[in-house]
């Protein structure tokens, strides 16, 4: 359930957010709500969400390499 962040004083502004990490408009206002209107908060929230993304990835990765190798 997401907080209403348009009242947040201060807060960052969704498409700014979400353009400055690379983020889905979706993305960026769960990591606001999620983090609250602290801009550092959202800050180290966006890049611990992207270093996730790209661990899952890798793993995934790594998973289909193996599938792959014991198919041969």
């Amino acid at each position: 359930m997401s907080k209403d962040i348009e009242n947040w004083v201060d807060a960052y502004d969704v498409v700014t957010f979400a353009r400055k990490y690379g983020l889905t408009l979706q993305q960026a206002k769960i990591i606001i709500s999620s983090n609250g209107p602290s801009r550092h908060g959202c800050d180290v929230g966006a890049i611990a969400f992207l270093r996730a993304m790209r661990m899952r990835s890798t793993q995934a990765t790594r998973s289909r390499e193996k599938l792959a190798d014991t198919d041969q």
